[in-house]
């Protein structure tokens, strides 16, 4: 069965998401964003997935007035994770310009820091959230769980890698914590992502 494409806008500042499954690889999806705010710009991914939700390849391009920026992360089953990035223009120089601090360099300096059963996870883009809830297969109530994450900001698209831990306080509700700063969601009866307080709620 064909999915519907989800919808997510942000109440933090003007913004929207829009995610499609592929119609004739249901292990495939892509998702585009346009956000305003100190850095406005436009996000568009590519993720593959294999069985369980396990991202296994994504592509992302975000890109500016005069910049642009993309990596690509694939997982070897030998050879673990590669990184892989392109850069046009001067997103550190825009930013500097604008008086907000500068921009570091996407992607990471050493691909073989992220574990190759890692969770991937987009910044602000909330279906990798429901896969990271599938793939841990989290029942309401139970305990804490920390799992290797590799985080990917947006628009610098740097590559964090680190400890997350996930916990499905109730059956609509999600905590996350660990090295990044905790925040709660709430979700739909499939685990989508329904609503981040101060961040963005689903439309669609």
């Amino acid at each position: 069965m064909r999915r519907a494409p989800l919808i997510w806008q942000r109440t933090d500042t003007v913004g929207t998401e829009l995610v499609f499954w592929a119609s004739k690889d249901p292990s495939t999806a892509s998702g585009s964003a346009v956000v305003t705010g100190p850095v406005p710009h436009t996000n568009r991914w590519h993720a593959e997935l294999d069985t369980g939700a396990v991202v296994r390849a994504l592509t992302v391009t975000c890109e500016g007035g005069d910049w642009s920026r993309t990596l690509r992360l694939i997982r070897d089953p030998e050879l673990g994770w590669s990184c892989r990035t392109e850069e046009n223009g001067d997103l550190d120089g825009a930013l500097t310009a604008d008086g907000y601090s500068g921009a570091p360099l996407p992607g990471i300096d050493d691909s073989s820091r992220l574990q190759p059963e890692a969770i991937v996870r987009l910044h602000d883009s909330p279906v990798f959230l429901t896969w990271a809830l599938q793939r841990l297969r989290l029942a309401a109530g139970d305990r804490p769980v920390a799992a290797p994450t590799i985080r990917i900001l947006t628009p610098s698209l740097v590559v964090l890698p680190g400890i997350s831990t996930y916990q499905l306080v109730s059956e609509h509700r999600l905590r996350i914590s660990g090295d990044e700063p905790a925040s709660g969601y709430e979700l739909d009866d499939a685990g989508i992502v329904t609503y981040q307080p101060a961040r963005l709620r689903l439309a669609h």
